[in-house]
């Protein structure tokens, strides 16, 4: 293997709270630890995560993530006693690196993960940090005393080591603490090379940390609409559906599928909102097998097209113009079954009703047209 990743969540962070460490509490609604977690997944830079975790947490922290595909192994009575634990574990699967991150911070980006990434050669430790912009004071008893912040580094994490470096560091000098990986492997003679970190990959140390991160970090909701319109001319029958409801009449209306003219263009209107193209594009008239074909295949579609993109619908508002037949009595059901076939809230559907005043191929009562306004939301960090 390549790359392996070795997430830190054994701290209890005592100070933080006395009944439960501060990567199980929630920014926004998710837990610290799952947000790491599922940037480390997203990245698709490491073929295996591993969580060293603190035995008294290990049930609650594969409950916060047990949908993810991750490895959670027991950790230590100090930070680098966990982390020589998690190196002894992941030795069997041979790695070429890892990259060590601390759970608490979880506002790191993709971009400083690959950076992180590329151990080659003789670049054994990719350490992230940022540079001292305040003034610093050594400050004891009777001494306040300025220093020199030019060389001065905050290190952070993830920092990434040659797999080989780190792991025989750790075991020739466990009987040393260090506050960190890249100190223990630089006083094992390995080169160091700093990056610049993200001002924005702060640690959660303290619940000022975490009340300036529930604040900084709130999902914001991305909006689209989309619109739809369609139209199909009456032939002679008995009945024809409009929103998966059937309608006595008549008269039939004529299509290559069952010429659902409501469903037709509130698919049009749920593509249009997610730019995936129109109704045409996935089944076309052109071809045979979407002759007679229910218009909630279609639907269904577009639902799974709107849920893969990460989208809810926010509200949908129908426009039906026709002459006849009226559309009143039939509104009630059009909305119970649209809101089934796309599992929401009736209450987010409207279905109104008008007509052209006699007027054009509609006033003359030779079809039906619909009009779909949809807007659609999502939250985006």
């Amino acid at each position: 293997m390549k790359n392996i990743a070795l997430i830190l969540s054994g701290g209890e962070g005592k100070r933080f709270d006395k009944k439960n460490p501060k990567q199980l509490f929630e920014i926004n609604g998710r837990p610290i630890l799952e947000i790491t977690v599922s940037k480390f997944i997203q990245s698709k830079l490491f073929e295996k995560i591993i969580i060293v975790s603190n035995r008294k947490y290990t049930v609650k922290t594969k409950r916060i993530l047990s949908k993810y595909d991750v490895k959670i192994i027991e950790g230590g009575e100090t930070r680098q006693e966990s982390v020589f634990n998690g190196l002894k574990f992941i030795k069997k699967l041979k790695p070429k690196n890892v990259v060590i991150h601390d759970s608490v911070r979880p506002f790191f980006t993709k971009k400083l993960l690959k950076k992180i990434t590329k151990i080659s050669g003789n670049v054994k430790c990719i350490v992230p940090a940022l540079k001292v912009n305040d003034s610093v004071r050594l400050s004891e008893k009777k001494i306040y005393k300025n220093i020199v912040r030019d060389n001065i580094k905050l290190i952070q994490t993830p920092q990434g080591f040659n797999f080989e470096e780190i792991f025989n560091s750790h075991k020739k000098l466990k009987n040393k603490e260090y506050t960190d990986d890249s100190l223990l492997v630089f006083e094992n003679g390995c080169k160091i090379k700093i990056i610049e970190g993200e001002f924005l990959n702060y640690k959660i140390t303290d619940k000022n940390d975490l009340k300036m991160a529930n604040q900084l970090h709130k999902p914001h909701k991305s909006i689209k609409v989309g619109q739809g319109f369609d139209v199909h001319q009456f032939t002679s029958g008995k009945s024809f559906k409009l929103c998966g409801v059937k309608i006595p009449f008549t008269k039939t209306l004529k299509g290559h599928s069952d010429a659902d003219v409501g469903i037709h263009a509130l698919v049009d209107a749920i593509l249009g909102a997610i730019s995936k193209g129109d109704i045409g594009d996935y089944f076309p008239p052109s071809q045979a097998k979407w002759k007679n074909v229910n218009s909630e295949v279609f639907l269904k579609y577009a639902k799974k097209l709107l849920k893969k993109d990460n989208f809810i619908i926010n509200n949908i508002d129908l426009t039906i113009i026709c002459e006849k037949p009226k559309i009143s009595k039939y509104k009630k059901s059009m909305k119970k079954r649209l809101s089934n076939l796309l599992s929401i809230d009736e209450k987010i559907i409207n279905i109104k009703g008008t007509t052209t005043e006699k007027l054009g191929f509609l006033g003359r009562e030779e079809g039906i047209a619909c009009q779909a306004i949809i807007s659609i939301i999502n939250e985006v960090e």
